[in-house]
């Protein structure tokens, strides 16, 4: 804490530190992973592995999709897809978990440190758009496209590639796994504009 010699100057400070003091924190977000237990018209219950649930609302652009896994060929130009990977010594991408998001999705659009407990060292997470795909003696190879940048992801063989898909909301029934950001109101109510649902993925933390 800065000390003032004018003590005008150090009201002004303990004014100022008390108006941010009282500011509102920005919402956070919450991960919901669990089990749906309940559905009602404006949300639904989840049960996650530590037995607590939470309720979910939704907002009015709402939308569900479900995952699948799909073939290496399933990825296109133009594609919008998410890496957790990890940076080799020339300055390549390793991904470590590839999605692949339904058309017209730009969720967390970027590429950033994983700074998480976990985390291997230099771990990006890179949410962007597929730019070209191709076969090498090195394996296959993204080139993705972010604001500001562009990176090299190298997929290797064998590695699970998850898609996800418009679907109709009539699938969240009791008992399917499902999974959200949420958002944190001023109230504390959690809501929700995107709702994962399916067995075939494990969204990295990012």
């Amino acid at each position: 804490m800065h000390r003032s010699i004018l003590a005008g100057f150090a009201v002004a400070i303990v004014l100022a530190g008390a108006a941010v003091a009282q500011a509102p924190p920005p919402p956070a977000n919450v991960r919901v992973d669990g089990v749906v237990t309940a559905v009602e018209t404006s949300g639904l219950k989840v049960r996650g592995a530590d037995g607590k649930e939470l309720t979910v609302g939704f907002t009015p652009d709402f939308v569900v999709v479900e995952t699948r896994p799909v073939d290496f060929d399933a990825i296109k130009p133009g594609a919008f897809v998410a890496t957790a990977n990890v940076t080799e010594a020339d300055g390549v991408g390793r991904s470590i978990e590839l999605r692949m998001f339904e058309p017209g999705s730009r969720a967390g659009e970027g590429n950033r440190p994983m700074t998480q407990a976990g985390a291997a060292p230099g771990q990006m997470m890179t949410n962007a758009t597929v730019s070209s795909v191709s076969r090498s003696a090195t394996g296959r190879e993204l080139t993705v496209t972010f604001p500001g940048g562009e990176r090299k992801i190298v997929v290797p063989e064998g590695m699970p590639i998850i898609a996800s898909f418009p679907t109709d909301p009539s699938v969240i029934k009791p008992g399917v796994k499902v999974f959200a950001i949420a958002a944190v109101g001023p109230d504390g109510t959690l809501r929700t504009n995107r709702l994962t649902v399916g067995e075939a993925f494990a969204p990295a933390r990012r």
